[in-house]
């Protein structure tokens, strides 16, 4: 993403929500069971995918923008 801002030379901010992992899990839950998305994320899947990720840093080059929820 950041190869894209900068070649086009524009401003950009990146938009970081820090939400604890149990809210997460939670929304996911709920969504499950309304049934309306035809992907079920389950709490085992949710750790894995999240076990990849990295919080962006100020050493990335992004101008990050936090929300705590």
């Amino acid at each position: 993403m950041r190869t894209l801002f900068k070649e086009a030379g524009c401003a950009h901010q990146l938009h970081y929500l820090d939400v604890a992992d149990e809210v997460c899990k939670a929304r996911l839950r709920e969504r499950n069971q309304r049934g309306e998305h035809e992907f079920i994320v389950s709490d085992e899947d949710f750790d894995l995918f999240t076990s990849y990720f990295v919080p962006p840093s100020v050493d990335e080059g992004f101008k990050v923008v936090l929300h705590h929820l």
